[in-house]
């Protein structure tokens, strides 16, 4: 299972410090980008990210949660994104929002909330890179995988199947101990673990018990 830490969740006085103890074991940071307009609070701005760029080589994956979301893809791009993930309900027209990540440079990726209905359609499986499916209500950290998130994971395996295209498949929210084996088994790609990676007293032990849960799910299969 990849691991794609999120910095929220970091200590956010020594965030360069968090980024070099796991940088040789995390597959990407998950940076969510908040203008408090969309959700109630403000992360991270275009400065922040790019000295990010500077510390590590690992994949950048730019979360937007931005009321303009479309004058943000260049700048955020530039800052050094590998990927940027996009809300439909804060793009004016999605698909064209989802060209302009790729006319970037970078990887486009589509958010999948909870109430979002499921559909090669509405999934956009033609223009997605990735397909980030949230486990929690957005903007909010510390509660509880939503217990259909496995089945959703599931349905959308079958819904790329159908449509011949199977973009990574990330699951953010609610990421526990108890859960991350349920969406191995569901067949998600990997997760966006936040305090169960800086919240562990052991934060590269943790990672490596992430990784694991992807060959453990193919071994019983």
């Amino acid at each position: 299972m990849k691991a794609y830490a999120s910095l929220w969740s970091a200590d956010l006085l020594a965030l360069g410090e968090a980024v070099d103890l796991v940088d040789a074991l995390v597959d990407g940071y998950h940076l969510d980008i908040m203008d408090g307009v969309c959700v109630p609070d403000l992360l991270f701005g275009l400065d922040f990210v790019a000295a990010l760029r500077r510390r590590t080589k690992k994949i950048l994956d730019f979360h937007l949660m931005l009321s303009n979301t479309d004058a943000w893809i260049g700048r955020y791009a530039e800052a050094g994104s590998n990927l940027l993930t996009v809300h439909r309900q804060f793009c004016h027209d999605v698909a064209l929002t989802l060209d302009h990540i790729r006319a970037s440079g970078a990887r486009a990726g589509l958010v999948v909330e909870l109430g979002d209905p499921l559909s090669v359609e509405k999934l956009h499986l033609d223009l997605v890179d990735r397909l980030l499916v949230m486990g929690t209500e957005i903007g909010i950290k510390g509660k509880g995988l939503h217990p259909n998130t496995p089945q959703r994971v599931a349905t959308i395996l079958e819904l790329c199947g159908q449509a011949g295209h199977r973009p990574e498949i990330v699951v953010d929210g609610g990421i526990r101990r108890e859960t991350v084996p349920l969406l191995a088994q569901a067949g998600a790609d990997g997760v966006v673990p936040g305090s169960l990676v800086f919240g562990e007293p052991d934060p590269c032990a943790a990672l490596h018990w992430i990784h694991e849960q992807r060959l453990k799910t193919s071994d019983k299969a």
